[in-house]
């Protein structure tokens, strides 16, 4: 199976919808037919009790993110 970077690290399953690199409840089905994947993004920042936890997010097959598909609606 293909890997892929979400972030920084190949670690991501492309196609694979259980993708164990995946931070929890991803990967999530994309409009283009492929699937949206995401890891934990600033842990320091989630630590420090920051309100909403990051995450950084890219599709195996568009590229987009999940930033990106929300600024298309």
């Amino acid at each position: 199976m293909a890997l892929f970077a979400v972030a920084e690290e190949v670690i991501h399953h492309v196609g694979d919808a259980r993708c164990p690199a995946c931070a929890v409840d991803f990967p999530e089905p994309c409009p283009c037919g492929g699937l949206v994947h995401a890891e934990a993004g600033d842990v320091a920042a989630a630590e420090a009790g920051a309100a909403e936890p990051t995450f950084a997010s890219r599709c195996d097959t568009c590229g987009r993110s999940l930033e990106d598909l929300a600024e298309r609606r």
